[in-house]
């Protein structure tokens, strides 16, 4: 009987992974391996910056800070190629770019180097990937599995997140230099870009293609600012994503300084954090797939703030972990919900560069993070500073609602063809 039960399992699982194509799960397996990757070297840049170099922590701040700012024009070029020259070159620009800061921080040991490599990596590395991911998804698959399709792939990111930084905390217990974790970093983005070179192919659409000069398809960003849909929901997503900045960036400082955790158990927590996103993303967004998509980002809003806030006020214990599932509950409605709202919004032959403009919303959104988030800390405190994260979650859920009323969401077939 069990026999039975489980062939009848892994015949499902099996026909229901035949619904999606070759690609798909290519750049699945390359979501993982590339996350790995960076993940295993990536935790440790801060540390390494200011304990090796010798670099101050407003120093480190401001250099992350400015070097994704100065990205952002980049970004925008990287959506115009994406739909020029097609998805997979992007794809693989990122991955070198990763690549690059990885073993340059290995071997290279000049601050103005080092800062000139997270400049090139915060330009055109995690955000070329993910545009060109995005959009290759979007291409594949059809519109009314795309959500699922997101979902599988950060189910995919989630799992890169969990190992990553565990195999860089065994690496640096043998190698204290950090020379091993960037380098086995920077090795796994090798393998993942000779897998996209040698067997992705491209994905881009037909009516996508295009032999006009890169100005002019930088031109087409000029439908995307006229979409008012895309505006109003980009700027709306700016505060949930205000919040999600919070949990990247001043989190840590919030629960050592005001609840008293102790760095060891801090990183504890967000394994927690990857964990339980890991494990609900896909039924999540399997589940919610024909949900209405402004009442999910409403609810990923409302998790994310409540449970920032809720650790924040919390007393240590159990209850700081409770808290930190709900904000990984808030991050698995977010990713997925929010890339499937734009590809919905998108024509077809603009695709890359509404992606490439949500890329640079997404990246401008966390960075609001760290830029006013560090300021309220030292002005209010840390829970003065969390309470105003609550109001700007709980403000962006009542906006997705209004959104969702409003039905502004919806593009007529007819209206995205003719674009």
């Amino acid at each position: 009987m069990a026999t039975a039960t489980a062939t009848t399992l892994v015949g499902r699982l099996k026909s229901h992974a035949a619904g999606f194509p070759r690609p798909f799960w290519l750049l699945t397996a390359g979501w993982f391996i590339y996350v790995l990757g960076y993940e295993c070297g990536y935790p440790f840049e801060s540390i390494y910056l200011n304990e090796k170099l010798g670099i101050s922590v407003t120093a480190i701040g401001l250099i992350y800070g400015f070097a994704e700012i100065g990205g952002l024009p980049a970004q925008v070029a990287g959506g115009a190629i994406a739909d020029h020259a097609g998805r997979k070159p992007v794809l693989l620009i990122g991955i070198a770019a990763t690549m690059t800061l990885f073993v340059g921080l290995a071997l290279v040991h000049s601050t103005p180097l080092v800062v000139l490599l997270i400049v090139l990596e915060a330009s055109c590395g995690w955000s070329f990937f993910q545009m060109s991911s995005n959009a290759i998804i979007s291409d594949a698959l059809p519109e009314k599995r795309r959500t699922e399709g997101y979902s599988i792939s950060r189910t995919a990111s989630a799992g890169g997140i969990v190992v990553g930084p565990l195999l860089g905390g065994l690496l640096l217990r043998h190698d204290p230099t950090y020379r091993w974790p960037f380098l086995v970093g920077g090795a796994f983005c090798a393998v993942i870009f000779v897998i996209v070179l040698l067997r992705m192919p491209e994905t881009r659409p037909a009516v996508a293609a295009t032999h006009a000069r890169v100005r002019d398809t930088l031109a087409g960003y000029v439908h995307v600012l006229r979409d008012r849909r895309l505006l109003a929901f980009s700027g709306v997503t700016l505060l949930p994503l205000y919040c999600h900045g919070q949990f990247l960036m001043t989190f840590p400082i919030l629960l050592r300084d005001s609840v008293g955790v102790s760095p060891g158990t801090v990183g504890l927590l967000y394994s927690l954090y990857a964990l339980t996103n890991m494990l609900v993303q896909y039924p999540l967004g399997r589940r919610l797939r024909e949900a209405d998509r402004m009442k999910v980002m409403a609810a990923a809003s409302t998790f994310m703030c409540v449970g920032l806030a809720g650790a924040a006020f919390a007393p240590k214990g159990p209850a700081t972990a409770v808290f930190v599932a709900v904000i990984a509950l808030g991050t698995a409605l977010l990713q997925p919900f929010s890339v499937t709202v734009v590809s919905h919004l998108a024509p077809v032959r603009l695709r890359g560069r509404y992606m490439g403009a949500w890329t640079l919303v997404w990246t401008t959104g966390i960075a609001l993070g760290p830029i006013f988030g560090g300021v309220a800390m030292d002005r209010l405190g840390g829970r003065g500073a969390y309470t105003l994260v609550l109001a700007a979650g709980l403000t962006g859920a009542v906006l997705y609602l209004v959104l969702s009323r409003r039905g502004t969401m919806e593009r007529p077939r007819e209206e995205a063809e003719a674009v």
